[in-house]
């Protein structure tokens, strides 16, 4: 708990707190319920096979409402774990979004090495605070050396506190899931088609990967940035400190008006007199 209230008062910036979360999400998310008649005994529901399958979802996050690529880990082969070559090469990959494989479809020590290669550079100058939780992979020496080798110190929640101080958590796992079940359903609407056992055709790996793309890139930094201050890992979010410097800056330079009793669209409700438009400073 220390080490979470020691970085609050590190004199950085705000994208030097970063937050990782990883979450397990449902390929299909599915209604919960329909419409029947009144009165029947038994209402049949035609769903895609396999409704309960599940992946993983890495998300990364800084301060200032900044989002890393969601890391996508799918079920790869059985004795390698890995998406074939043909596969991966059929698949187009947005730029908000990594994809990763494993015989398990979750987060594991080589992924977690991979992530970290890919997200943060070898020449980083500032300190960087990775803050996660106590998930296996994550305190795996390989990953802490290779970790403190970019210059980012990882600190951890405590354990059970995740639902207080981690700002995935506190607000963006929601609003993110969220997103991804209205992608789900907007695509459902659009494909009710049968399979020839007369199942509804379950998403592909690309319709997964398109509804993790869109659902991300509608998580907005204001949302970020507001978790982050839930979380008590920042006082305020930045945006009200850019409006603050604003009114600061505002206040010493010399206030100027231009107005006018017209306004577009404004009806009847105004006089229409062009002579009433000044144009004046207090700068005495």
């Amino acid at each position: 708990m220390e080490r979470v209230e020691e970085i609050v008062g590190v004199n950085n910036t705000h994208p030097s707190r970063i937050n990782f979360d990883q979450t397990s999400v449902l390929l299909q998310n599915t209604y919960g319920k329909t419409l029947s008649p009144i009165g029947v005994k038994q209402v049949h529901v035609i769903q895609p096979p396999g409704e309960k399958e599940r992946f993983t979802v890495g998300l990364a996050v800084t301060g200032d409402g900044q989002k890393f690529p969601a890391a996508i880990v799918f079920k790869g082969g059985v004795k390698t774990g890995q998406l074939s070559a043909n596969i991966l090469g059929k698949l187009k990959i947005p730029d908000n979004v990594r994809v990763f494989s494993t015989r398990t479809a979750w987060w594991n020590s080589r992924i977690d090495h991979e992530w970290i290669k890919q997200s943060f550079e070898e020449d980083t100058q500032n300190t960087l605070y990775l803050i996660r939780d106590h998930f296996a992979a994550h305190l795996k020496f390989e990953s802490r050396e290779l970790l403190e080798s970019r210059n980012v110190d990882q600190v951890f929640i405590p354990r059970g506190m995740t639902g207080t101080y981690q700002p995935l958590d506190v607000g963006i796992n929601a609003p993110f899931k969220a997103n991804l079940k209205r992608a789900y359903h907007e695509w459902r609407k659009e494909r009710a088609e049968l399979t020839g056992k007369g199942y509804l055709r379950k998403p592909s790996r690309q319709d997964f990967i398109d509804f993790v793309s869109q659902a991300w890139a509608d998580v907005n930094p204001e949302t970020i940035e507001n978790a982050f201050v839930g979380a008590q890992i920042l006082p305020e979010p930045t945006y009200m400190i850019a409006n603050e410097q604003t009114s600061v800056e505002n206040d010493e330079a010399p206030l100027e008006f231009s107005f006018s009793s017209i306004e577009e669209n404004s009806g009847d409700e105004v006089a229409e007199d062009s002579s009433l438009e000044y144009s004046f400073s207090t700068d005495y």
